[in-house]
């Protein structure tokens, strides 16, 4: 498990770095192991964004959050992306789902500023 870990933490150093394409290469490696790695999924989401791959991106981060349910962060950067894309009815349950967990989080203020754009 140690070099999966080792895999997961060098994939996101590459991804905070700019090197999209080293980072999906390595959250596919993990994933091809461990589909059901929610932190996994979350880093290739926003990877493919990134590289302009909308819809995969997407579909990464929504299953992060679906096997991931309480995850703030996740739901969030969910929001976020669907925002991205002017999917504004589709963003806001996610907002709402992170104030629903913890309103007082760092999370829950950041969803809490993306819904005001609501009103």
């Amino acid at each position: 498990m140690a070099a999966a870990s080792d895999t997961l933490q060098e994939a996101h150093e590459h991804r905070i770095n700019g090197d999209y394409e080293q980072a999906i290469g390595l959250y596919q490696q993990i994933l091809g192991e461990e589909p059901e790695q929610a932190e996994a999924l979350w880093g290739l989401g926003l990877s493919l964004m990134n590289m302009g791959d909308f819809d995969e991106a997407l579909e990464s981060i929504c299953k992060a959050s679906d096997i991931e349910p309480q995850n703030q962060l996740y739901l969030l950067d969910a929001g976020k992306h669907y925002t991205m894309l002017g999917m504004y009815d589709e963003a806001k349950p996610f907002f709402e789902k992170v104030l629903e967990i913890d309103a007082g989080s760092k999370y829950g203020a950041d969803a809490q500023k993306q819904l005001s754009y609501y009103d």
